[in-house]
């Protein structure tokens, strides 16, 4: 744009030039004079110019570099990218540009950078990270990512000496995301490998963060150090090949596309174009059969190839090392069966692959890392793997596109608009509609009717917050006992016991409750999750006290002191979290909390939050009482609540959503 415009300054000038001369001779102006001012224009015309061509010739040789070391889009096999449908297609085109999807994955470019990089400073593990933006490049000066994470593997979590490591200044590559955060990608040799950088950029909070205190994962575990090429390639981009050559000591990744893009779900489009390049043709296949066009129509293709569309991506799958690294890269294709390339590991079924032990047993903790004790899957982005589970899908015909359209919906969550509120699932349990609240036992305009709120509720962890489970099931106390999957009904009626949910599903429904010891039959079982309960079950507690539903079903009086505990969490996701629902209630609103602040802000938090809660009870205002360790008139059991606290389940955590 810059070099456009400077030629389009140059034109300009040397036409005003030439008109002046004219002019000046005009008005009598001597021959020699005019001669004179119009040398004199030519001249700062033809130096402008010429900056303006070294400019371009500068910037031309700065694009050059950084292409050797970014992955390259454009690879054979007949990807020929969402600009070739654009054409055909607008409409689909249009709403799949607006979506999330196609910013999965961008180069570091104004256009698609959010973050702030204008002369920041950040510190993390005593080092210096100094970011700035160079025109339309974003650069970091920074300790040596390789070097770092080659002492982490040595020495752990050893403090590092501010100025230790040693230093590099590089321009950020790609970055990740663009919905609710960005992460970036260095140049690290060798070839065009990408290494994550340090920090994230919050989008909401418009904010820097470490990049650690992102994910749920244990702060006494070294930071992982990651490669896109190997770690992002297969669900960040359209038709990626890792090219990973260990022998020669080479990377030189290539992709169809940056982010997700048409030929992610619908196959390689080269052949479709070709054949589809004549319009009497165009017009002669109106109403042909899917596998007449050469490429995958994902609604019309047969269960189950129709989900695995979307599970390539998300779903927990077993992926053959060669395909992390060879040329042709991963084989899965749009209407291929995916469990023939890569199947999904469902830990509830793994005697149907029993060869998946021996790559399970050399990673002891994965199926703690991604699913609950009964095999439900507990981090985000993996909805494939609930729903394959889901009753529904098992035994009726859902799929995906039951709930999910990419092109007749808005960018969030991506629901298809016909199917608001329950209107999903009385497509088939049209019985329920008559008298919706004889099924749900709530009124038919609350919360409680919506049939996502009982059967898919915030039981799934990630992005900094709980998400719906995808596995259509219904509440049990049993199977909360069992697994530590908190239920429906506890994430929504805060301030009540497990015994509690159990009789009424007893007598709702004939669910038969199991035992439970005197300390779940008197406390509220969310207030047991705050405070004793794994980071996972505190991180999806945490979430749900600052959900406008549950908060409407409990009462939000009460729940400051309990998330004031949370504030000074070992995990920064769980302080984060807990932080942002504490801003949620009642006179919150402008509480000041840096979840990544020092230890001592963090413990000076809590305290401050338990003193405004004190200060702001209004007397006679009524509160759950002893379920959630206050007496009738407001008093907090706080002898309670700190032996609670003492005994906080501490066990090591790595969720990989």
């Amino acid at each position: 744009m810059i070099s456009v415009l400077e030629w389009y300054l140059f034109a300009v000038v040397l036409a005003g030039a030439l008109w002046g001369a004219w002019r000046c001779w005009g008005h009598g102006v001597s021959k020699g004079g005019s001669i004179l001012f119009l040398v004199t224009i030519v001249a700062v015309t033809v130096g402008t110019g010429t900056v303006g061509a070294r400019s371009l010739a500068r910037r031309r040789s700065h694009d050059a570099e950084f292409a050797k070391v970014v992955p390259t889009q454009g690879r054979p096999g007949g990807y020929i990218s969402s600009e070739s449908c654009q054409s055909c297609h607008p409409g689909e085109y249009d709403s799949w540009h607006r979506s999330w999807h196609r910013t999965m994955t961008q180069y570091a470019k104004p256009e698609s950078v959010q973050a702030n990089f204008d002369g920041v400073v950040l510190y993390q593990e005593n080092q210096e990270y100094r970011l700035k933006r160079v025109g339309d490049e974003y650069w970091v000066e920074l300790p040596d990512p390789d070097w770092m994470a080659r002492w982490h593997e040595a020495n752990g979590m050893k403090a590092l000496k501010a100025g230790e490591a040693p230093r590099i200044t590089t321009r950020i590559g790609l970055l990740t995301g663009s919905h609710h955060m960005q992460m970036f990608w260095i140049p690290a040799g060798p070839g065009n490998r990408q290494t994550i950088f340090a920090f994230a950029w919050l989008n909401e909070d418009k904010r820097w963060v470490p990049l650690e205190s992102t994910f749920l994962r244990d702060p006494k575990i070294p930071p992982a150090s990651q490669s896109w090429n190997v770690n992002c390639l297969k669900c960040h981009t359209t038709g990626g090949q890792p090219m990973v050559d260990p022998a020669a000591g080479s990377i030189t990744t290539r992709v169809g596309e940056m982010g997700i893009a048409c030929e992610a779900c619908h196959g390689p489009g080269e052949e479709h174009v070709r054949k589809f390049s004549s319009p009497l043709l165009r017009y002669a296949m109106h109403g042909a059969q899917s596998g007449e066009f050469q490429v995958a129509h994902p609604t019309k293709l047969k269960k189950p190839m129709a989900s695995q569309v979307c599970g390539q991506c998300h779903g927990i799958k077993w992926v053959p090392a060669a395909e992390k690294s060879d040329l042709e890269g991963f084989r899965y294709r749009p209407g291929d069966d995916m469990e023939q390339t890569t199947p999904i590991i469902q830990p509830a079924h793994l005697e149907d692959k029993p060869w998946l032990a021996e790559t399970l047993g050399k990673a002891p903790g994965f199926l703690e890392d991604h699913y609950w004790r009964d095999g439900e899957v507990r981090v985000s982005g993996r909805d494939y793997n609930g729903m394959i589970d889901s009753p529904c899908y098992l035994k009726g015909e859902l799929s995906c596109f039951s709930c999910h359209s990419i092109h007749t919906s808005a960018p969030e969550n991506q629901l298809d608009p016909r199917w608001g509120r329950n209107e999903a699932c009385l497509q088939c349990h049209t019985k329920l509609r008559e008298n919706i609240s004889a099924h749900t036992h709530h009124a038919a305009s609350s919360t409680g009717s919506e049939c996502y709120n009982c059967h898919m509720p915030y039981t799934t962890y990630g992005l900094l917050k709980g998400i719906r489970s995808h596995r259509i099931t219904v509440p049990s106390v049993s199977v909360t006992v069992a697994t530590g999957r908190p239920n429906a009904c506890n994430l929504c009626h805060l301030d009540r016991t497990l015994e509690w949910t159990g009789q009424r599903l007893n007598e709702w429904y004939h669910k038969v409750p199991p035992q439970l010891s005197e300390e779940r039959k008197q406390i509220s079982a969310a207030v047991l999750w705050l405070l004793k309960g794994d980071a996972g079950q505190r991180a999806l507690v945490a979430h749900s006290a600052g959900w406008k539903a549950a908060q409407e079903a409990s009462g939000a009086e009460w729940l400051a002191p309990f998330l004031a505990e949370r504030l000074d969490d070992p995990y920064p996701a769980v302080r984060y979290i807990a932080g942002k629902a504490l801003r949620s209630l009642p006179g919150f609103g402008e509480f000041s909390y840096d979840h990544v602040g020092e230890a001592g802000t963090l413990v000076e938090a809590k305290h401050r939050a338990l003193s405004t809660w004190e200060l702001q009870k209004v007397p006679g205002t009524k509160l759950p009482g002893a379920a959630v360790l206050m007496n009738e008139g407001g008093q907090l059991d706080r002898e309670t609540l700190g032996r609670l606290s003492g005994g906080r389940d501490d066990h090591s955590m790595d969720l990989q959503e």
